[in-house]
């Protein structure tokens, strides 16, 4: 498929590699002289330099003979724009990154579709949808969901008084039966594993488990004895998005407050919010936490768009009390080194809205990807009724040691597999497989990554 990619910062970069991995014929669009020499240097894409606002830039990208469109510049009116040029020449597929939540709210004066976008990513809402399941879920530090959400992934730390610390797979297969959550991977010393019945888990150790919705609340008591549900938030940043987030808070009765460096800001953010207390300060003002007594706060989020601001201030909030810490950083080379100092979430925005655009397009064989440490994989598949594994049961099946089946939803319910369970068509599969099993896992399921059909 050729698509064309408007947009060569983090996000057009990523998926400009991902789309061209799978073999699609990839273009891409942007202003920025460096971007698009890097781009011309790493990835075997088609760089344009140009406005691709202006449709002779367009049309030497080749969006004449294009059949998809992904808009991901940091200017939604370039976005929106584009999308517009590239129905004048009836592309078939149009996406837009539109980070105003006007555009993609329920109550929009105007829908995506009027603005000739098919479907529209909100890096802001998805953010705080995200944010949102860190806080309802104590302990978690990774969050994602399959099966159109039936199937949730989650990571959690072990702490010392776990009562699943010092118990093996085996164990806790036997205490609960493991009818409706398996854990598919352990993360020691920076290491991810798959593990044996007979491996232990560790106070220290991450785990992945997958998990029916419903039985969430059941397994959080295993995970950690104190439960204490988040009461107090303090947000720094007053953020279009932090606001977002607060006013969802709010419908919680929960006691948020926002330290904002910026008056107006601070103004702007006090005149939108109902119950929370908006503060004028620094993220690095030491009498202002000991004023907000930072050691009752359950979480403290750093959502301003300074990276190094958000890192420092979470760093703080923790020495001064704060028991969990959540960082936005931009720059995703940050990533490796924050979970090593102390921070205990990291989210990137680029990477979550790479993964949404993924997610959106992705339809067939593999309907969904989730990256873990180390490039391995949760993937979601799908059973064809042509696959060479329709009604087999899995013992008979040569899976590959480097991967683990994690789940098999079939008709809306969520199975743990077992060597007696035959794969039927139409079931989905959701497994973890490290770097060297991915291209033996969709050899094995006939078919590559396909993509929504074009007419």
């Amino acid at each position: 498929m050729r698509i064309l990619i408007v947009g060569a910062g983090i996000v057009g970069f990523n998926l400009a590699q991902e789309l061209s991995q799978e073999g699609h014929d990839v273009a891409i669009v942007d202003m920025d002289l460096d971007r698009t020499r890097r781009i011309s240097d790493t990835l075997d894409v088609m760089a344009v330099h140009g406005n691709a606002c202006l449709p002779s830039v367009l049309v030497k990208a080749g969006i004449k003979t294009t059949e998809m469109l992904i808009a991901v510049t940091e200017k939604d009116e370039i976005n929106q724009l584009t999308c517009f040029l590239a129905s004048r020449f009836e592309v078939p597929k149009r996406f837009a990154r539109l980070r105003d939540m006007e555009f993609t709210s329920s109550d929009a004066i105007l829908s995506p579709q009027d603005l000739f976008i098919d479907q529209a990513i909100n890096p802001p809402q998805i953010m705080v949808e995200t944010i949102l399941k860190f806080l309802e879920t104590p302990g978690v530090v990774n969050v994602a969901e399959f099966a159109d959400g039936e199937v949730l992934l989650r990571e959690f730390d072990v702490p010392e008084n776990a009562p699943i610390a010092g118990k093996s797979i085996h164990d806790i297969r036997s205490i609960t039966l493991m009818d409706s959550f398996l854990i598919v991977a352990i993360v020691r010393d920076g290491e991810l594993v798959l593990p044996k019945d007979e491996d232990i888990i560790h106070a220290g150790d991450r785990f992945y488990t997958l998990v029916d919705k419903e039985f969430l609340p059941f397994l959080l008591p295993m995970l950690n004895k104190t439960l204490d549900e988040v009461q107090k938030v303090i947000i720094y940043g007053a953020t279009p998005m932090a606001i977002h987030l607060a006013k969802a808070l709010e419908e919680g009765t929960r006691d948020v407050r926002i330290i904002e460096p910026s008056r107006d800001m601070a103004h702007v953010a006090a005149d939108q919010l109902k119950k929370t207390v908006v503060m004028h300060g620094s993220g690095t003002d030491m009498d202002l936490f000991n004023e907000i007594n930072m050691k009752e706060a359950d979480f403290f989020l750093a959502l301003s768009d300074d990276d190094e601001n958000n890192i420092l201030s979470a760093l703080l909030a923790k020495k001064y009390g704060a028991k969990r810490a959540l960082v936005i950083t931009n720059d995703p080379e940050y990533l490796p080194i924050l979970d090593s100092i102390g921070i205990d979430i990291t989210i990137n925005p680029r990477l979550i809205t790479v993964s949404a655009i993924l997610k959106h397009l992705r339809k067939g064989s593999v309907m969904s990807v989730f990256k873990l440490i180390e490039d391995a994989e949760v993937m979601e598949i799908g059973v064809e009724p042509d696959s060479s594994i329709v009604d087999k049961q899995i013992s008979k099946i040569k899976f590959p040691k480097e991967a683990i089946i994690g789940a098999i939803l079939r008709k809306g319910e969520m199975l743990i597999p077992n060597d007696e369970i035959a794969l039927e068509s139409g079931d989905s599969v959701i497994l973890v497989a490290l770097p060297g099993a991915i291209e033996k896992i969709e050899k094995l399921f006939d078919r590559k990554r396909s993509f929504l059909p074009f007419r």
